[in-house]
């Protein structure tokens, strides 16, 4: 048997690591000296150690490691464990390349030196419109781009005729902000109303006789300072918010590569007035 220093040097683990998976369960030293409470390792145990390294370096939490390894020998359900943690890195790195685009978004913006937008709020009634729509609750915001995707193969497979030109709605349907399971639904105008399918439906979006409005455009990331605007000028002029934040895209939703251009529309009266 070997002491805890000599043993971690063998299995390239280091002390303070040993002792963690002690005492969270997952690797009990072989001896305990009574006296000195030296701790002792001996060989037979390494496979274990390799297999808690292994799952470890895969992005396997401790709690994960120990509901696992009573299951190693289980191609199914170590197999089940495996395609599970794919599927959370795999979120994970989407997560982390739309983090990476927002740096990158905002460093081009700050050295082309156009990082201060005019933010213009405009007052005017806004039109009814035929549209087809799907509403779905997604995980998060984020993910709002995979129901235009959806919407846009539907609209592709039947032929539907769309009215170009116009811009495509979103509508935040929550009564509050949520950071997970949100509520959207996106609608893009159509040139007339047609028969529902599941998911997808035909409606009118009603006449909104008087809407506040803002443009931004560039980047997402100027959604919060478009909003700090359209707020600061409803606060000092006296409206209040009657229905929730709907955003018109300007812009090609197809071409990920088209500059975006949304307007943020918010429903609005005139404080006291009825």
């Amino acid at each position: 048997m070997f002491k805890i220093g000599v043993f971690s040097k063998l299995v390239r683990v280091s002390p303070r690591m040993l002792r963690h998976y002690e005492k969270c369960g997952l690797l009990t030293p072989d001896k305990i000296d009574k006296f000195s409470s030296y701790r002792f390792y001996s060989m037979k145990q390494i496979p274990l150690l390799n297999k808690i390294t292994k799952l470890r370096d895969m992005g396997f939490s401790i709690s994960e490691i120990a509901d696992i390894l009573p299951n190693y020998d289980s191609t199914q359900l170590i197999n089940e464990a495996l395609q599970k943690k794919i599927k959370e890195t795999h979120a994970a790195v989407l997560e982390k390349q739309e983090q990476l685009k927002r740096l990158r978004d905002m460093s081009e913006q700050l050295l082309k030196g156009d990082d201060n937008m005019v933010y213009d709020v405009e007052l005017k009634a806004l039109p009814a419109v035929n549209v087809i729509s799907l509403r779905e609750v997604i995980a998060d915001y984020s993910k709002e781009e995979f129901l235009w995707g959806k919407l846009y193969q539907f609209i592709a497979d039947n032929n539907i005729p769309i009215k170009t030109g116009e811009g495509a709605y979103s509508a935040y349907l929550d009564d509050e902000y949520k950071e997970s399971d949100v509520e959207i639904e996106i609608s893009i105008p159509v040139a007339e109303l047609g028969k529902n399918t599941g998911n997808f439906v035909y409606k009118e979006l009603e006449l909104i006789p008087l809407a506040a409005t803002i443009k931004f455009s560039g980047s997402y990331m100027n959604y919060g300072e478009a909003m700090e605007k359209l707020g600061i000028w409803l606060e000092e002029n006296a409206y209040e918010v009657i229905g929730g934040v709907r955003g018109m895209a300007l812009h090609d939703l197809t071409n990920q590569d088209s500059q975006i251009e949304i307007e943020l529309q918010l429903a609005v009266k005139k404080q006291g007035k009825y």
